[in-house]
């Protein structure tokens, strides 16, 4: 990287140079409040306590693409997606104080030969014992048991139906990677009625209802956000009842090849969950934050079980500094900002329904 230096003001961690280029894509909070983090475009997984110790735990070989989602099931196990696998790191492992570094995740779940194009995100709904996982090139959601490790197609933007056809990205999109890109994060509710998603290129919260024998029911638009803010890493806070995403860019969908290109978003996205009728109507995004300081927002998390409840704390990816597979770098101009934030009180703060902008 050019530099590992960023602004001190809202950074929890910035990504030490031991650590390499990383360029920082999902997280969640561990069993012992840690901050456990996937370093996108490197196959390991990183944490960070509440003062800011760092370290790098575990490292898959042989791994393929971008090691992007992650999340942790009841039992405290940690899941990890990239373009070969599921893997998991054990619980006993994690909490083993014995356990020498980096732990070698073992394949959960291996992908069928040219099944997926870009596994995205992971939540395990814990009702269900069963793993979601989106694939935002193809514009699909797999369903894997995590007992039998047995999984297949959930829902798909290739659907005949046309049910599902806003999972997938733009379909002109001209964005860095060459691929459109649809659905993000993929979030169940407590009750596993709906599951909850963020759709990248084309700006929206939405969510599909689980019909009770489990599958697939009608995918609901629940609010579209504006400037066309790419909405990637995204959080269903299910004590305040409410959706958060992160947005690591605008106009993500032109890339370099159309105006307006592509630039840093350094915003984070509110959607009410109390504000929305079954039917899927009512919900308004607000913006809570806009400030490019921020950086290329990936992913966010509210502070319970590691810090303040009320902050919030988001992943800086510096996408932007990135030498993408395609050879685009989207800012060269810009020094490597890869680090794990707080906004301060964030999960209390209200935006503006009429598009206007807080700066923190």
């Amino acid at each position: 990287p050019k530099s590992h230096k960023a602004p001190k003001s809202n950074a929890l961690l910035e990504i030490p140079a031991e650590f390499g280029d990383v360029h920082p894509a999902k997280m969640d909070i561990g069993p012992d409040k840690r901050i456990y983090f996937t370093g996108g475009t490197d196959y390991r997984a990183y944490r960070v306590d509440s003062q800011g110790k760092a370290e790098m735990f575990a490292e898959i070989n042989g791994g393929a693409g971008f090691t992007l989602g992650c999340q942790f099931d009841a039992n405290g196990n940690y899941y990890m997606v990239n373009g070969k696998a599921v893997y998991m790191v054990s619980a006993d492992k994690l909490s083993n104080k014995a356990q020498s570094l980096p732990i070698e995740p073992e394949e959960f779940f291996l992908w069928p030969t040219d099944a997926t194009a870009i596994p995205m995100s992971i939540d395990v709904d814990n009702n269900t014992a069963c793993a979601y996982v989106s694939d935002m090139g193809k514009g699909e959601i797999w369903k894997i048991d995590i007992n039998t490790r047995m999984g297949s197609v959930w829902a798909s933007s290739a659907d005949v139906s046309g049910a599902y056809d806003m999972l997938f990205g733009e379909p002109d999109s001209t964005n860095f990677l060459g691929v459109p890109f649809g659905v993000v994060e993929v979030m169940v509710d407590a009750k596993s009625e709906w599951l909850y998603f963020s759709a990248h290129e084309r700006n929206f919260f939405g969510r599909i209802r689980i019909l009770p024998n489990g599958d697939a029911g009608e995918l609901q638009v629940l609010g579209v956000v504006e400037n066309r803010a790419a909405l990637n890493g995204a959080f269903l806070d299910v004590i305040g009842n409410k959706l958060y995403g992160a947005t690591p860019f605008l106009n993500f969908q032109n890339g370099v090849e159309r105006d307006p290109k592509a630039t840093r978003g350094g915003e984070i996205w509110m959607l009410d969950i109390d504000d929305i009728a079954d039917d899927g109507t009512g919900g308004t995004p607000e913006r809570i934050l806009s400030d490019l300081n921020f950086g290329t927002l990936t992913d966010v998390i509210t502070g319970h079980n590691f810090g303040d409840p009320s902050d919030l704390y988001l992943l800086d990816g510096s996408f932007d500094t990135l030498e993408w597979p395609t050879g685009i770098i989207p800012d060269p101009n810009a020094a490597y900002h890869g680090a794990v934030r707080v906004l301060k009180a964030g999960g209390s703060k209200k935006g503006s329904k009429n598009g206007k902008i807080k700066k923190n």
